[in-house]
């Protein structure tokens, strides 16, 4: 755990920020594979999958798959079981497609001239040999084999490209959009591929030109999971009419399949960003694009992004990408919201301020960046080079991206519940909480979905068992809960119907203790759940019951952005008592004539020296500070106090001519009074959490601030 303090980790080494907490940097370890370039990066599950690519030092292209375990950091080199299929040829620059989670969709790329395989590209570059392919390859992660391919001939067979756009839609379908061929002409073509009739079924035209370079295509999930918690259904961005006319009959997608979506950026000195979405195989034509560009919003926006790559996670597109600018370098996360198209940036804090970051990869509620820690990373993005030395690590859910617990039951199902927890005739459960109040359960009911009560109860029937106690002497069972009545509710209908869906239940305190409860008992459901709803209701007004809460759980997510919004409010109200204090306006200051009228101030005065380094000592004061008339005030030379009179008086001598020399010797004297302290002291004050120090603002301290 670490501990800031002005800024500062405990152990006084590096400034760290809270961004610095959900970052981590490792090594890995294994049989590392050597850097790459074009290489096809994939994840399922708890493995990152490495295929193909070129090795930097020795530009030998290869068709080696390496496979890294996630939870441990270790690679691996495959080797496929001799009862497997012919591995594809060496290649960089193909996409690798996820399908079903069991399969990985090789396509493209391009190769060496002496391997490539029947109706590849005849254009070769003389001096390397290369050549664009056009091949579709497939590889089987239960098996851990290749799974032969073959596709029939078709008049939609794409042309041979690499640097290409790839995505899975309606399922089954592998869209193949855009490239390069080997003269680096860009390719305006966008092909379907059919992955259960393995054949190509649908191909056209399409307008503008799109490419791994600065381009990314993603398939939007219809489902909206809202609805199963009680939220409102939202309209998808998407939703616009389109001419059904225009759709192919014999080749029809299904009525709930999204549009197939590419985040574009481009023009990288003036930067264009566009989000096209598209229906395919809807016309033999121009694929129709929907721009929705001037829908994105955000108080900030992403910049350019070279290479960009973007998996989804819940309602979120996470798109990341190295960022080159003049002044500036990095790898940048970003984080679209689908319901409303509003921008929001992942800040990795300073952990991967240095080093060469390259690819990134969603798993789970994880973010991986392969890079390396101690590399320059606009050297290796000028050689297209991917390190695998280094892994960090970004917990998204501390920025309030995750995706939502699954539905377990309809909600007739769940309203079935809570109608069997109202009936009293189904109980031969009594439940007392700790304010005494009684609630009927049924035991059988609690002991499917709370497996420590349904241990308590095997162990009650045991003993009674041994005691030779009939089932049908026992008494009415009994329960005592250590929770209020309120709590016990919304625990039961928890259990009752495996969901939060009650306006009881959403209750800041009541969640809060449900979370406890389920890091308790150990309920994992329940703790996903209030752990999400947690992060739904927090603000200002809630982020210390739930830092509280969430530290006493283990939740260090939800306990970061937790911190994360106290210490935003502790910097919003200072910002706001300076800003009070700055339009305050001064008081005004007395008339000259007014303050020398004092009989005691005329005599005081007519008996001074003019000697600027006299030492003045006034009657009812400390202390007196002589200011030359013709050197303007240092502000920091004056007292950190008011003072008694807020003007300056001009010094007279009673009986003496002015003469040059007097007016160059005449000078000003600013008092103090004697009753007020230069330094004033804190006042004495029971502060909250967002309570500041109540300090003189006139004093030249100033308040440090959390970093």
């Amino acid at each position: 755990m670490v501990v800031l303090t002005n800024g500062m980790a405990t152990n006084g080494f590096a400034r760290q920020s809270i961004a610095d907490l959900t970052t981590d940097i490792k090594s890995t370890k294994g049989e590392v594979p050597p850097p790459l370039v074009g290489s096809s990066t994939t994840v399922i599950g708890d493995d990152l999958y490495v295929f193909g690519g070129r090795v930097a030092s020795t530009r030998q292209m290869t068709n080696y798959l390496y496979i890294l375990h996630l939870p441990t950091l270790t690679w691996a080199r495959h080797i496929a079981p001799p009862d497997s299929a012919k591995a594809p040829v060496p290649r960089y620059f193909h996409s690798a497609t996820v399908f079903k989670d069991r399969y990985i969709v090789l396509f493209g790329g391009m190769g060496n001239a002496t391997g490539r395989r029947p109706r590849q590209q005849q254009q070769l570059l003389q001096e390397e040999k290369l050549c664009a392919m056009d091949d579709v390859s497939m590889f089987d992660i239960e098996t851990m084999s290749w799974v032969e391919i073959n596709v029939s001939p078709s008049i939609f067979t794409p042309q041979a490209r690499y640097a290409h756009l790839a995505t899975i839609w309606d399922s089954d379908k592998l869209i193949i959009m855009g490239g390069q061929d080997i003269a680096n002409t860009h390719i305006n073509e966008i092909n379907v591929f059919d992955l259960t009739a393995c054949a190509w079924v649908h191909g056209g035209p399409m307008n503008g030109p799109y490419d791994a370079y600065r381009a990314v295509a993603f398939c939007p999930s219809s489902k909206n999971d809202t609805t199963s918690y009680g939220g409102k259904p939202s309209l998808p961005f998407w939703n616009v009419n389109t001419n059904d006319k225009d759709k192919i009959d014999d080749q029809p997608s299904s009525p709930d399949a999204p549009p197939v979506c590419i985040y574009s950026n481009y023009n990288f000195s003036d930067l264009t960003r566009d989000l096209q979405s598209f229906m395919p195989m809807r016309s033999s034509r121009n694929v129709d694009f929907h721009n929705h560009a001037s829908e994105m919003t955000g108080s900030l926006l992403p910049p350019g992004l070279r290479f960009p790559t973007g998996q989804l996670m819940g309602h979120y597109f996470v798109v990341s990408g190295t960022f080159l600018s003049s002044t500036q370098r990095g790898f940048q996360i970003w984080a679209l919201n689908l319901t409303n198209l509003s921008w929001s940036h992942i800040d990795t804090g300073s952990t991967m301020s240095e080093g060469s970051w390259n690819r990134g990869l969603l798993s789970r509620r994880k973010y991986y960046i392969l890079g390396h820690s101690q590399r320059d990373l606009k050297d290796d993005y000028s050689y297209r080079r991917i390190n695998f030395d280094h892994i960090a690590t970004v917990d998204l859910e501390a920025f309030g991206i995750y995706s939502l617990p699954p539905a377990t039951c309809s909600t007739v199902a769940q309203e079935l519940g809570l109608s069997m927890l109202n009936e009293p005739g189904m109980s031969d459960l009594t439940i007392w909480t700790t304010d005494r109040q009684s609630i009927p359960a049924n035991s059988v009911v609690l002991a499917e979905r709370w497996p420590e009560f349904a241990q308590l109860l095997h162990d009650q029937e045991a003993a009674a068992k041994a005691k030779n106690i009939r089932h049908t002497q026992i008494q009415r069972k009994q329960l005592l809960f250590p929770e209020n009545y309120s709590v016990t509710l919304a625990f039961l209908q928890y259990i009752y119907t495996d969901h939060l869906i009650t306006a009881q239940q959403h209750q800041p305190q009541i969640l809060s203790r449900l979370l406890v409860l389920s890091d308790m008992y150990n309920l994992e459901r329940l703790k996903q759940l209030t752990t999400y709803a947690l992060h739904q209701l927090l603000t200002i007004s809630t982020a210390s019951m739930v830092y509280e809460t969430a530290t006493l759980t283990f939740q260090g997510a939800l306990q970061i952005r937790a911190l994360r919004i106290m210490m935003n409010a502790k910097r919003m109200l200072l910002g706001q008592h300076q800003q009070q204090h700055k339009e305050t306006p001064p008081l005004p200051p007395a008339p000259l004539h007014q303050a020398m009228s004092h009989p005691e101030h005329q005599e005081w005065a007519a008996s001074m020296p003019l000697s600027p380094s006299s030492n003045v000592t006034v009657p009812g004061s400390t202390s007196g500070s002589y200011y030359s008339s013709d050197e303007p005030l240092s502000p920091h030379s004056l007292p950190s106090s008011p003072p008694a009179y807020s003007n300056l008086r001009r010094l007279a001598q009673p009986g003496m001519s002015p003469s040059s020399s007097d007016q160059t010797q005449q000078r000003y004297i600013y008092f103090n009074n004697a009753k007020t302290p230069l330094s004033p002291p804190l006042v004495a004050k029971k502060q909250g959490y967002f309570d500041q120090p109540q300090y003189n603002m006139s004093s030249n301290r100033s308040v440090s601030s959390y970093h």
